[in-house]
């Protein structure tokens, strides 16, 4: 599993933004049934499981879990074969 630590990023720009380039990323380095884990604030990306899942569909990754904490979102994502 790929673990991408966006936490305590500085984007200057739209944080919607960042994520979707994010997971665009994702996308080219995983291989088909790969997964991967985006560890996020809440605070910098305040958005519902369904925002995460078009982003994710998007990008054509699969959405397969979100870990909600008080501080933290971690999306566990999937490259379908």
């Amino acid at each position: 599993m790929i673990v991408e630590d966006h936490r305590n990023i500085s984007c200057g720009g739209d944080p919607f933004s960042y994520l979707k380039s994010v997971m665009k990323g994702l996308n080219i380095q995983m291989e088909p049934g790969q997964d991967a884990k985006i560890l996020l604030l809440r605070e910098k990306f305040p958005y519902d499981p369904g925002t995460f899942e078009g982003l994710a569909k998007t990008t054509k990754l699969l959405l397969v879990g979100v870990e909600d904490e008080k501080k933290e979102i971690n999306l566990i994502l999937r490259k379908p074969h």
